[in-house]
Order: C-alpha cells, then structure tokens, then sequence
C-alpha cells in the first residue's frame, strides 16, 4: 500500500470515527425526560453496511467491533452482543462484496437489508432467550424501517464523496481502469 493511500484511508478512518461520536452523541443527548414513542434508525450501522460493501478497504473489522463496543457501552445495551452481530453481518457483507459489485442496486439494498433484519433478530432474540427486557417490537420495527430506508441516501453519499473505486467494478481493488 502506498503511502498516500494510507493516508487516505487513514483519514477515512477518523471521518468514521467521528461520525460515529457526534451519532453517539446525539443518541446520549437527553431532549424530552420521558422515554421516546419512536426509534431513530441508526446512522452508523447504515454506514458501516455501506462502507462495508462499497469501500471494504474502509471500514476494518477492528474499528467497526471497537466503535459498537462503545456503542454498546454507551447505550447500556450488554457489551458487546450488538458489536457481535454487526461484526458477523459485516463479515458476510464483505464477502459479498466481489460478486455484490455486478448486481443492481436494488439487489444490494435487499441484501443490506435483510443483513439489518438479521441482526436486529438475533439481538432480539439473544435478549429473549436470556431473560433481558426486549424493546417493543413497533419500536424496533421503527428501527429496523427508518435504518433500511436511509441505506440508497447513505450509498449515494459514499459513491458521490468518496472517491475510491467499488472493488470488483473496474479492474483492481481502487477501481482505476488498467
């Protein structure tokens, strides 16, 4: 890897990790002192499946196990069950990622999002199986919606701002035409 590269993907790295604290850090913002009738769709579980897919080189599965571990921390959810299942969901994503790369758009989408659905049932059903309260399912199907409906916004975003190549699409992994 060359030295600019590394750079790059460096800096790529720490525009994730900030993305992540000021997600977190609305997520810990107390705006009302009631609990909440809705659930926000998560932002940086939908950018980590778009990285993961579209720029792998991106998002390492260190980072993303160290950011939803914090996640997990923060939020009060049992440490590291969450990070658990979006690793795993990660890794079958990027193993996707060559033959993803020929396939229509809707096709990715379909597969982020039954990627989301299935782990958001595991989790749930990890919970309901060790006896923890499980959130309401019209809040997680909230969830699930709203993170399943921000995935093409968040696809654009990464194909319009990052200017690496979608691996398999042209010719080597940065997608440079030989």
């Amino acid at each position: 890897m060359s030295e600019p590269s590394l750079y790059r993907t460096g800096f790529y790295a720490l525009l994730y990790i900030l993305a992540s604290s000021i997600s977190l850090f609305f997520h810990l913002l107390p705006l009302t002192s009631t609990p909440g009738s809705w659930a926000a769709p998560d932002v940086i579980l939908c950018l980590t499946y778009v990285l993961v897919l579209r720029r792998p080189k991106l998002a390492p599965i260190g980072l993303v196990a160290i950011v939803f571990l914090v996640f997990d921390l923060f939020l009060m959810r049992p440490p590291g069950l969450m990070a658990a299942y979006v690793v795993i969901g990660a890794e079958f994503l990027r193993s996707r990622t060559r033959v993803n790369s020929e396939l229509p758009f809707l096709v990715e989408w379909a597969l982020a999002a039954g990627v989301i659905f299935a782990v958001l049932f595991g989790y749930r059903l990890t919970l309901l199986l060790v006896a923890l309260d499980v959130p309401r399912l019209g809040l997680d199907l909230q969830y699930l919606i709203g993170t399943v409906v921000l995935y093409p916004m968040f696809a654009l975003i990464v194909e319009r701002f990052i200017p690496f190549g979608k691996i398999g699409r042209s010719g080597d992994s940065t997608g440079q035409k030989p």
